[in-house]
């Protein structure tokens, strides 16, 4: 399965590791300018034909005894979410894993490193990865959310519409996000890909899929609702494609 249409995908082991990592590579950061423009944030998806106990041991063992995350944070690990059949989302299957790590600049190097790493594990059949610049994180390196339903969105704009979009998003949430009880995680920048257009993606807690569902009745929150029309005005036609997961907490 394609985790983002268009693009390489990722695939299955995020969760997995997240939840074999100690809490201590969970950084707490209350400087958001510094980390926006100081770390780089690798985003893979890893399939893996094991699922359990023995496998997170394994990839807890593989990984950080050959310090492939020297210079690294994990930000976040994502994994399968249960969701109606009929809902209008991709999602992780069972086999799959997300993994997000927080690079300092100085440290992308060792994306590579970890990548061999992932590959090298029997058991990992694809490793998928691409890289991310922070747009909008307010909670710096920490994720304050719980388990709940994750909507990772992906969008493309015009370059000359990219600084509107960002700027309509973080209006609408002033609102939003209190009148429905929702957080966004973070809205981040793909490097590196076509020039013609940026690609962003967009994670937003949910309580529960029932929740997101609620959102969707944009009457309720008209401030909001007028700044997302206004930017789904500026989408390349098509773009918008979400994906769901849940996540390992630390």
């Amino acid at each position: 399965m394609k985790f983002f249409l268009g693009t390489t995908s990722f695939r299955s082991l995020l969760a997995l590791i997240c939840f074999s990592l100690p809490a201590i590579g969970y950084a707490q950061s209350s400087q958001q300018p510094t980390v926006l423009q100081s770390h780089t944030f690798s985003y893979s998806i890893l399939d893996t034909e094991l699922d359990s106990v023995e496998l997170l041991a394994m990839v807890r063992n593989e990984i950080l005894s050959k310090e492939t995350l020297n210079g690294g944070v994990i930000y976040a690990n994502w994994i399968f979410a249960k969701k109606p059949a009929d809902a209008p989302f991709a999602g992780l299957a069972e086999n799959q894993v997300g993994l997000m790590v927080a690079w300092p600049n100085d440290a992308l190097q060792q994306v590579d490193v970890l990548m061999e790493a992932l590959q090298s594990i029997d058991s990992v059949t694809t490793v998928a990865s691409r890289l991310f610049e922070a747009m909008y994180l307010p909670a710096g390196l920490s994720i304050p959310t719980k388990g709940g339903f994750y909507v990772h969105r992906e969008e493309k704009y015009k370059v000359e519409h990219v600084n509107d979009a960002v700027r309509l998003s973080k209006e609408a949430w002033k609102t939003w996000e209190p009148h429905w009880g929702t957080m966004v995680i973070g809205l981040f920048r793909e490097i590196g890909g076509a020039t013609d257009f940026v690609n962003l993606n967009r994670i937003v807690w949910y309580p529960s899929y029932d929740a997101w569902l609620d959102t969707r009745n944009f009457a309720e929150d008209k401030e909001s609702a007028i700044r997302f029309r206004e930017r789904q005005g500026l989408l390349i036609p098509g773009s918008g494609i979400a994906i769901a997961t849940d996540r390992i907490l630390p």
